[in-house]
């Protein structure tokens, strides 16, 4: 992920949760490796506090057993040495697992236990030439550089001051047993990685929310990027708006085809039309088979007057059974008589 230092400032929209899980699924997340080398060299400086003692005093056995060896054939050599370092190496490799296991929680902490292979992945932009010269010089070997220049200079204060504090101590060493001289100087280390472990967290949680802005920054979407998303998942509008027309085009045929089967036709005479049919032994109340409005309410009288389907001029009943029911619905209880009176007209006439 490249700097964002001076990203596009189209880029003003925050990133959707889409954007969000696809960025994840392609491996691109906000990492610290300064925090992740914080706590490793942490967890190293707190293993070996612990096993400083027995890893001296195993060392010092070790040493004066070797050192006291007879001459001997190769492979017996081999062996006894295997059996004198067996117990320091059984703790060096207590130690490299303690230090590998902190850095794989870590990482998988800041990544929210992310696996990916899609970095992975082989890209030819990464063996181009020109492409590595790019790399080389950006802004983010830039930044790079300046945190190293950084971490070094706070790294160099602490061990200079450590050994300020210890100076007088260090020639002292020479008439010191070897066994205490070891432990002192073994102290000494495991106390300077202390403090620069110390100052290498505050460091890195530092640049742990600097890389949260960055990743935040880089995953800012523009205008026209949040048009093609909402597109992609809503679909295109102007389809949609077609789906649309066609469905109502289709429900409108529909509704037209029944006009025939109507008892009667409701009028406002031009403006409104309601057609309705009623069954005694079928239905409760009559049913809107068909409405509709200007050229509909036209269209309807004209299969209606062709089918000879009776019309009645009554504005009043027109526009209220316009406004409370919809296709398909049976009319409301306050407009059952007023209905009554139009069909007992209808069937007077019949």
């Amino acid at each position: 992920m490249d700097l964002q230092l001076f990203a596009d400032p189209d880029r003003t929209e925050k990133p959707t949760p889409r954007r969000r899980r696809k960025a994840r699924e392609e491996g691109q997340v906000a990492v610290s490796r300064e925090l992740n080398m914080a706590f490793t060299f942490l967890a190293a400086t707190l293993v070996l506090r612990f096993l400083l003692p027995r890893l001296s005093k195993a060392l010092a056995n070790a040493s004066i057993n070797f050192f006291s060896l007879e001459p001997m054939d190769e492979e017996t050599l081999s062996s006894f040495i295997f059996q004198i370092f067996r117990e320091p190496l059984f703790f060096l490799i207590l130690l490299l697992f303690m230090i590998v296991l902190t850095a794989i929680f870590v990482g998988a902490l800041q990544t929210k236990f992310l696996f990916s292979f899609k970095p992975l992945k082989f890209d030819f932009s990464r063996i181009n030439p020109v492409e590595g010269l790019k790399r080389m010089f950006s802004l983010r070997n830039i930044f790079e550089l300046i945190k190293s220049f950084i971490k070094l200079a706070i790294v160099g204060y602490v061990s200079y001051s450590l050994i300020k504090q210890r100076y007088n101590d260090l020639p002292r060493l020479s008439e010191l047993e070897p066994s205490a001289s070891i432990w002192y100087v073994a102290d000494l280390a495991v106390t300077l990685m202390f403090r620069c472990s110390i100052a290498m967290i505050a460091l890195a949680l530092v640049d742990y929310l600097f890389q949260r802005w960055e990743y935040e920054k880089s995953l800012r979407m523009t205008r026209q990027e949040l048009k093609e998303e909402f597109k992609e998942i809503e679909g295109n509008p102007e389809v949609k708006r077609k789906q649309r027309e066609i469905m109502i085009r289709l429900a409108r045929g529909r509704m037209l085809q029944k006009i025939p089967e109507a008892d009667v036709v409701i009028t406002n005479p031009t403006h409104v039309a309601v057609a309705l049919q009623y069954d005694p032994e079928q239905m409760e109340a009559p049913l809107v088979i068909a409405k509709g409005l200007d050229d509909l309410a036209k269209k309807i009288i004209e299969i209606a007057t062709t089918h000879n389907v009776p019309i009645v001029r009554n504005p009043q009943i027109a526009w209220e059974l316009y406004k409370s029911c919809e296709v398909g619905d049976q009319i409301p209880p306050s407009l059952y008589r007023a209905v009554a009176e139009v069909l007992a007209h209808v069937y007077s006439l019949r």
